[in-house]
This record gives C-alpha cells, sequence and structure tokens, in this order.
C-alpha cells in the first residue's frame, strides 16, 4: 500500500504543490491589498471643556401675606322684568356661574329642592310669577320629561326661542 503512494508522490510533486500553493496565497494577498478601503486622515481631535460654576444660595423672597378680605360667594342679578316671561315661554337657565339653579317643590328658598339645573338647560314656563323671599319665581318644567318639575327664580332665567 505504501509503495503504491510511493509511486505517486515524489520530492519533484511535493516541490510542485508548496510552489503552486504559495503563488495562489500571493495573488491572493496581492487582490486583496488592491481591494483595501482608502482611509482618510483626520486632524487629532481635542477635548472640549465647560466649566459649570457651583449654585449660589439664593436668599428666600420675602412673602406678605395678603390680608383676607370678604367677598361674596355668588352675586344676584338683577330680576328680569316681568313682561318678558310669561306661561308657555322656554326659558334657558344663564349665570348661576356653575352652581346650578335649585328648581324647589315650591316657590320660596325654604323649599325643598326637587332638582338642580345646569347652565344652558332649557325648561317650559307652567306658572307663575310668584313673589316670595324677595325673589321672582316661575315653575319650570323640563320639555322632555314630566319628571323634572320646580320653582325657579328668575335672576337665573333668560327666554329663547323654541329650541
Amino acid at each position: 500500500m505504501f509503495r503504491s503512494i510511493r509511486g505517486w508522490v515524489s520530492l519533484k510533486v511535493v516541490l510542485g504543490g508548496i510552489i503552486f500553493a504559495v503563488c495562489v496565497f500571493a495573488i491572493l494577498l496581492g487582490i486583496l491589498w488592491s481591494l483595501k478601503a482608502q482611509s482618510t486622515r483626520t486632524a487629532p481631535s481635542t477635548a472640549l471643556l465647560s466649566v459649570i460654576e457651583v449654585p449660589t444660595i439664593t436668599p428666600p423672597i420675602p412673602v406678605s401675606t395678603p390680608t383676607p378680605t370678604q367677598s361674596p360667594t355668588s352675586e344676584q342679578q338683577e330680576p328680569i322684568p316681568m313682561g318678558e316671561i310669561k306661561i308657555g315661554d322656554y326659558v334657558q337657565v344663564t349665570g348661576t356661574g356653575g352652581d346650578g339653579l335649585r328648581l324647589h317643590e315650591t316657590a320660596g328658598v325654604a323649599s325643598k329642592v326637587n332638582y338642580i339645573a345646569i347652565d344652558s338647560e332649557v325648561f317650559i314656563v307652567k306658572d307663575g310669577p310668584v313673589d316670595a323671599d324677595g325673589y321672582v319665581w316661575w315653575e319650570l318644567q323640563d320639555p322632555y320629561t314630566d319628571d323634572m318639575v320646580g320653582w325657579g327664580v328668575a335672576n337665573y332665567l333668560a327666554v329663547v326661542q323654541n329650541p
């Protein structure tokens, strides 16, 4: 078995293979060397240094305490003249400042509150006017339900056209 390999392998064949491998390696190395990217030379960079000063103590600002003044929580509007609102009119709640208009069971501030109407809510005038507790009262009903009925102060009502 070794004799057959010796017949194939001679000194000339081994040396020829080594020379061939070195030549192929040199050619590949030359190709890779020529394809190498050209590197751009950059100038040496310098470090930037920012100095941040230490914060100083800020003196407190003197705070003056305002003296509390009495101010009314809500202002009563001038009553609408009696001739403007009449039975069958549509009225809109306005000017309550977000507090809403309390619709009472009967005309008067001491009666039970049935419903609180919000600003821009529309009602139909069913009865009135009634003068009680220094206010002019109108009986109002929600046009969409018969359940929401109550007496409201005219100061927070404005006549609107039929919705």
